[in-house]
């Protein structure tokens, strides 16, 4: 039964005053074979009271709930006395009122979910398991012993529910969702960073211990449990917009999700909101044309100040994406003026690229797997063209030389440069100065 555990936790156990226990995901992870996550312990004490050798550094982080962190050397622990909390009504993620205990079933009953509520007796090398959480582990069910308080007291769970089910692959108890959709009532009262920060987790749930589609799965309970409309609630309107049947087989919110499920991790907030426009477009236009412009404004309201408070360079970067996701989409941009855009854009277009191929997947059609843009990238690199203006063989002071007016240079190196990236091979001092002289005379 032994876990696994660093030598300095066995030895901070062992110079305690009182014993420690290894409690949540990392006894979870052990029994339900997943990766290795952060150890968080417990125990009858604060942590001032551990008596610990002052080489292990504890901080105290929350005096109220007697969080604290003990490190020793390179490995760090959270640490947390056994407690009992009360919440206000309203949900809002912070207790009222916090007791201190000895009594450990009393402190798994403040825990979120059975199987989060696991103790490892490091001195005795064994499981104290008062909320038989074990039992759901087997059964790979993620259950809170008395759901209604859980939810009620702290509505964060209902997302953190979410993310743990797709995230280990644990389906949920029945009694649980139910509550959970009773209460979301509650993520109103969550701070907007707090929710964020629960949807970029849930975006990239494969990631984190390598359960397939986990992060599809995520998005799919959030819909089913009615929990859009406190993330992104424009994805709400998405449910049952039908598309044209010669290029859709679904509609626009499942479209939504079998992009980000094809997406790779660093696009998969684009590929949620590329088609976000959509709904809007069909109720004001009759019709889809120019969504992908009304997508890139909702990006900036809902992903902004007033949505989840996204940093201002995350929404640029996913506003452009969801902008430019239908660039090229006939085919039919002359290879010149594609080069051009690659070159303007050339730190953004694997991404745009892969956003692209994501949604050509998610149509749940035949689709042409050429993707032009990446194409052209190699071949710029390849033919060692200027990506930049100061790329160019020549720069402001050549000009002012050859008595360009400076008002004009800005404008004339522009022109050169769109012409070198077209054809790499001009970019050369004398072709350079050849139409400079042109231009002065």
């Amino acid at each position: 039964m032994k876990i696994n555990i660093p030598d300095s936790l066995i030895k901070l156990n062992s110079m305690s005053t009182t014993p420690i226990y290894v409690v949540g995901g990392y006894v979870r992870n052990h029994f339900a074979g997943l990766g290795e996550t952060d150890i968080d312990i417990a125990g009858p004490a604060i942590a001032e009271a551990l008596g610990i050798s002052k080489r292990y550094q504890t901080k105290v982080v929350n005096y109220k709930l007697g969080t604290a962190i003990i490190r020793y050397n390179s490995d760090s622990f959270e640490y947390t006395p056994f407690r009992i909390e009360k919440y206000a009504d309203d949900g809002s993620h912070t207790p009222i009122d916090v007791k201190f205990t000895t009594d450990i079933k009393a402190d798994a009953m403040r825990r979120d979910f059975t199987c989060n509520a696991i103790y490892y007796d490091i001195t005795r090398d064994e499981i104290i398991d008062p909320l038989h959480g074990m039992q759901d582990i087997e059964h790979k069910i993620l259950r809170a012993y008395n759901p209604d308080r859980v939810f009620a007291s702290d509505g964060l769970r209902i997302l953190r529910m979410v993310r743990i089910a797709a995230e280990t692959g644990f389906k949920i108890d029945g009694a649980t969702a139910m509550s959970a959709k009773k209460n979301a009532e509650k993520l109103r009262d969550i701070s907007a960073e707090r929710r964020r920060d629960e949807l970029n987790r849930i975006l990239v749930a494969d990631t984190k211990y390598g359960v397939v589609n986990a992060h599809y799965r995520g998005l799919k309970l959030l819909a089913q449990l009615g929990l859009l409309k406190y993330i992104v609630p424009q994805l709400e309107d998405e449910a049952g917009l039908e598309q044209n049947p010669k290029y859709h087989k679904y509609d626009v919110l499942e479209h939504t999700f079998r992009t980000v499920q094809a997406a790779p991790p660093d696009v998969r907030l684009a590929a949620l909101m590329h088609d976000i426009g959509k709904p809007y477009c069909v109720n004001k236009f009759g019709n889809m044309h120019g969504h992908e412009t009304v997508s890139a404004n909702i990006v900036k309201y809902t992903l902004g100040e007033y949505g989840l408070k996204y940093p201002n360079a995350v929404i640029d970067e996913v506003a452009w994406l969801c902008a430019n996701h239908m660039y090229d989409s006939d085919f039919m941009t002359k290879t010149g003026k594609l080069k051009v855009f690659v070159a303007k854009n050339f730190d953004l277009i694997d991404k745009l690229s892969a956003l692209i191929v994501a949604d050509r997947k998610a149509t749940g059609m035949e689709h042409t797997e050429f993707e032009r843009l990446s194409t052209v990238k190699q071949q710029l690199i390849e033919e060692n063209a200027p990506l930049k203006v100061t790329d160019l063989a020549i720069d402001g002071g050549t000009l002012i030389l050859e008595g360009i007016q400076p008002t004009k240079i800005g404008e004339l190196l522009n022109e050169l440069w769109v012409c070198c990236v077209i054809d790499p091979r001009l970019n050369n001092e004398e072709w350079l100065l050849s139409q400079i002289r042109k231009k002065s005379n």
